[in-house]
């Protein structure tokens, strides 16, 4: 398991990829520079998005953040930090690196902090606007002067601008507030209850209004042109920001359904990226072709601008297929990594016992020998081609990520290559519990390996050799750690357990 590949869960770059930039798909704000791997370079440049001129080339061996307010991270070797200024990408802005970060928003605000220590919301000079309470475990990128914070409890809040907070933490689960000052939380589900409670709240935390999955399934959870979308029974319905049944306000692509696409989406200037034979496209609601569908790959920008792939070499253009610059590069990056940043104190006995929780003899995390991709499917998103050669799926579970690892391709293709089907009767193989601790003291990963070490015979494994520790039931766990990540893994079949790597951060 990668580091770069957990930590940006499914994020890593292949071939020339891009988060699409627009706000309803992922970007953390309007786009005006991207980070980009040049054609012939191994090293990172800085592509200005408006005029397509090349501001600093080749001036990060790692890959850049998103670039927000002028500001993004990159990552040094041992695991920590650094800001910088797309002014001065030579030299970082703070004076000590980061254990932890968010990338900056429009508002000028990141959250992070250093190892060992609190989170700290940071203005664009890396200075201190506020230290957040102890009791705040973790923190989420601003958004529209927000912030989302969990407690120790595992209760969802957010902050304002100043770091004050403005909603206590009372929720389940809460989200950004995306393209609008309404954002949707989750309360308490009783137990045994299959109905999600949700509810929209203003930015001081007022609810505008409220309703089960009973009611209304979520489609998405942000406002998207001042509209919910929901499911109303089989029905996609919209509602406003005050429960209201609405119009859809996009409904607008008729004569693009019409046209025989094999494929559309929409922008969010409202224009339509096509597929066509195999190739895209842009065209506007009127299916007025603007870009013709000869491109390999087409991507919003959200700014005017687009990128288009062809023969694994990408340029820039604007709406109407024009060049905007000369830059040729291979990689682009503009995906938001790291939305969130961590406390760099953690309580090791509180992560032990969460830990445990979630294995036993005969599985873990959910998942047993006898465990199907079948009945996992609910963690898919996508097309089964999305998922060719791929062998796990990840998923998040608060700071912590859950790899299960399956006995074969979770997917195969046909021999066109055009269409996949997934193999459904896949087995998990192993589950890999993954906590990131780059951002807290040194110390914590061999802490936590003794106490969980302990404390493993109670939940029925046996040390055996070499940190690997075995069960009646034929399964076996490891604990190890390297470069920051802590990884507990237990194997399906004990012969298949491997010694696992414990390599201390410098």
């Amino acid at each position: 398991m990668k580091k770069t590949y957990i930590l940006s869960l499914l994020a890593a770059l292949l071939g020339l990829t891009v988060a699409c930039t627009s706000s309803n798909q992922g970007y953390p704000s309007s786009t005006h520079y991207l980070p980009v791997q040049l054609q012939g370079s191994d090293k990172w440049s800085i592509l200005d998005v408006e005029s397509g001129e090349v501001v600093a080339r080749d001036v990060h061996s790692e890959v850049p953040s998103a670039i927000v307010s002028d500001m993004y991270y990159v990552q040094r070797a041992d695991g920590t930090f650094d800001y910088y200024n797309v002014s001065n990408p030579s030299q970082p802005v703070n004076a000590e690196p980061y254990g932890s970060v968010t990338v900056f928003s429009d508002d000028g605000l990141a959250v992070a902090s250093h190892r060992g220590g609190p989170l700290e919301v940071i203005d664009t000079q890396c200075r201190v606007v506020k230290t957040l309470a102890p009791e705040v475990s973790q923190c989420s990128m601003f958004n529209h002067g927000r912030a989302a914070y969990q407690d120790l409890d595992g209760q969802w809040g957010y902050i304002d601008e100043h770091g004050d907070t403005v909603v206590a933490a009372k929720y389940a689960s809460v989200n950004e507030f995306r393209n609008s000052d309404l954002a949707i939380v989750v309360n308490p589900v009783a137990q045994g209850d299959t109905a999600v409670n949700f509810a929209v709240i203003d930015k001081r935390g007022e609810v505008q209004f409220a309703a089960t999955s009973a009611q209304y399934k979520l489609l998405q959870p942000f406002f998207t042109d001042g509209v919910l979308p929901v499911f109303k029974g089989d029905t996609i319905v919209c509602l406003d920001g005050h429960g209201k049944e609405v119009a859809n306000p996009r409904d607008d692509h008729q004569a693009v359904d019409t046209a025989g696409y094999q494929d559309y989406s929409r922008t969010a200037a409202g224009y339509y990226i096509v597929v066509k034979e195999n190739k895209m496209g842009l065209v506007d609601k009127s299916n007025r072709t603007l870009i013709a569908p000869t491109h390999t790959r087409l991507i919003d920008l959200s700014a005017d601008r687009y990128i288009v792939l062809d023969d694994s070499v990408g340029h820039l253009v604007d709406r109407e297929g024009k060049d905007v610059g000369k830059a040729r590069f291979v990689h682009v990056h503009g995906s938001v990594d790291r939305p969130f940043a961590a406390r760099g104190i953690v309580d090791t006995d509180v992560v032990g016992a969460t830990l445990l929780s979630m294995v036993a003899p005969q599985g873990a995390a959910g998942a047993t020998a006898a465990t199907t991709l079948m009945d996992m499917n609910s963690l898919l998103n996508g097309d089964a081609l999305n998922y060719v050669g791929q062998q796990s799926l990840v998923m998040p579970q608060g700071p912590m990520l859950i790899e299960y690892a399956f006995d074969r391709p979770l997917a195969s293709a046909t021999p066109d290559s055009l269409s996949a089907s997934f193999n459904y009767e896949a087995r998990v193989r192993s589950v890999s519990i993954v906590v990131p601790l780059t951002h807290t003291a040194v110390t914590t990963e061999p802490t936590l390996v003794s106490k969980l070490s302990a404390a493993l015979g109670k939940r029925g494994f046996i040390y055996d050799h070499d940190g690997v520790f075995l069960s009646e039931a034929g399964t076996a766990l490891t604990l190890g750690y390297d470069q920051g990540l802590f990884d507990m893994r237990l194997f399906m079949h004990a012969a298949e357990a491997v010694t696992p790597p414990r390599n201390a951060r410098k």
